[in-house]
């Protein structure tokens, strides 16, 4: 027997079948034109956009996260293993102060004065020369995690920013005559005279 051929039984028994009337095929045509709609492929097809485009905006999060980690403004490992801090703010007196951080700036004589913390103190700096105008030692203080928050700074008193030793923030203001700490309820609990010009 040929595959070809039907069963003589099974081509008697379609011969019998009765054709579908006009209606039955015509309902048959539109439930499956309606299963292949533009409509319903539309839909398929905005729900692969939706998904493709969070894709693009995670790999692009991703890569500007990089980037950010990767700036000059931070800590650089060269392959040698050794820490280098990397001027940051703008700042260009950053390389002899390795284990600092910049706190801020305030203007004072005529110059801007940088100011930069380490665990143990404050430095000062001539931003124009990078000379050292002054070192301050940190004032004792318990750990807490209060900041002060609203303290009024005008004209002549400049904040100069704040940074944290010991787990407790301290808020860095420059007055006319000196340079205040002030801990998380704004009580001045250190000041020093203002380091002059060298």
């Amino acid at each position: 027997m040929n595959d070809d051929e039907l069963d003589p039984l099974v081509l008697a028994a379609l011969r019998d079948v009765v054709p579908a009337s006009d209606s039955l095929r015509e309902q048959h045509i539109a439930a499956a034109l309606a299963e292949i709609s533009p409509a319903e492929a539309r839909s398929r097809f905005t729900r692969l956009s939706a998904a493709a485009a969070v894709v693009v905006l995670l790999v692009g999060a991703t890569a500007i996260v990089r980037l950010g980690a990767t700036s000059t403004d931070s800590n650089v490992t060269p392959r040698n293993g050794a820490i280098t801090t990397v001027p940051v703010k703008g700042s260009a007196c950053g390389a002899e102060l390795a284990d600092y951080t910049i706190v801020g700036t305030y203007s004072s004589a005529g110059s801007v004065r940088e100011v930069w913390s380490s665990a143990q103190n404050l430095v000062v700096v001539d931003q124009a020369s990078c000379a050292q105008l002054g070192t301050f030692t940190h004032p004792a203080a318990t750990a807490n995690d209060k900041k002060c928050v609203g303290f009024g700074l005008d004209a002549e008193n400049q904040g100069v920013g704040t940074y944290s030793v010991a787990g407790t923030e301290f808020l860095l203001v420059a007055t006319p005559s000196e340079l205040q700490i002030r801990d998380g309820s704004c009580a001045v609990i250190a000041s020093y005279p203002l380091p002059a010009q060298s």
